[in-house]
């Protein structure tokens, strides 16, 4: 019986911390760039119960917090500092802690006129950071990810791949850095960039309403589990005194 009534309140917490998974990726539909994150459980399993050295599961915690890099539909914005990739690939940014990587392609100038994320790190292109000339008037960035100004070429969009996204951590700002196991992103040449084009969240909220409606009922079922377990265990009390 204290096996049902841990089992219930392990449900209760998991479902609990699950909820907040959801409502952070429903707070984040409408950001640029984000990828949904995915809930993984692992269930308990106890230590051996009696003589026989069987065991018995009771019950289960988020055990990781996973990220679904699915691509985003693209929208259309005509700014000439909004691009996106098509297909697989990440931008390479600088930023205070390194080179990090991200899908989120919303860029604009800083003071002395390099390209930048709004978070102020620094767009890379394949030879460092971006400079755009003073007085430039209009930039254009190919499909190839050569960047012009005003018709002249300045440099090119650097577009990475990483070959296992499980090794990619949040950073903040939808951007990812590598751990400290993962091999060096290689250049990803046919990388394809779509030129005044903004990455949406790949979160779908009718599924993560679903989602919320069931994990709700799933820690009802909790709730209701450990209530019954409580009041027998109460009755057993009574009984016995």
């Amino acid at each position: 019986m204290i096996v049902g009534l841990y089992t219930g309140a392990s449900s209760m917490m998991s479902q609990g911390d699950y909820q907040s998974v959801i409502a952070r990726n429903l707070a984040n539909i409408n950001t640029v760039g984000y990828k949904k994150n995915v809930a993984v459980f692992q269930s308990y399993i106890s230590q051996s119960q009696d003589t026989t050295n069987t065991t018995k599961g009771i019950g289960s915690s988020l055990g990781t917090i996973a990220t679904d890099f699915s691509q985003g539909a693209l929208e259309y914005t005509n700014n000439d500092l909004d691009i996106s990739i098509k297909g697989d690939g990440f931008f390479a940014i600088k930023t205070d802690d390194g080179i990090c990587y991200t899908r989120k392609g919303q860029f604009m100038l800083s003071r002395d006129m390099k390209i930048i994320t709004p978070e102020g790190w620094y767009l890379l292109g394949n030879g460092g950071e971006i400079q755009v000339p003073q007085n430039t008037k209009s930039i254009t960035v190919k499909e190839n990810g050569s960047i012009a100004a005003d018709g002249k070429e300045i440099g090119k969009v650097k577009v990475v791949n990483v070959s296992d996204l499980t090794t990619l951590e949040p950073f903040g700002g939808c951007a990812y850095k590598l751990s400290d196991t993962a091999q060096v992103p290689e250049a990803a040449p046919d990388a394809k960039i779509a030129h005044r084009y903004l990455e949406r969240s790949n979160v779908n909220a009718i599924d993560e309403l679903v989602n919320m409606i069931a994990n709700m009922r799933g820690y009802q079922f909790g709730y209701k589990v450990t209530d019954s377990i409580d009041e027998t265990l109460k009755k057993l009390v009574n009984l016995a005194t």
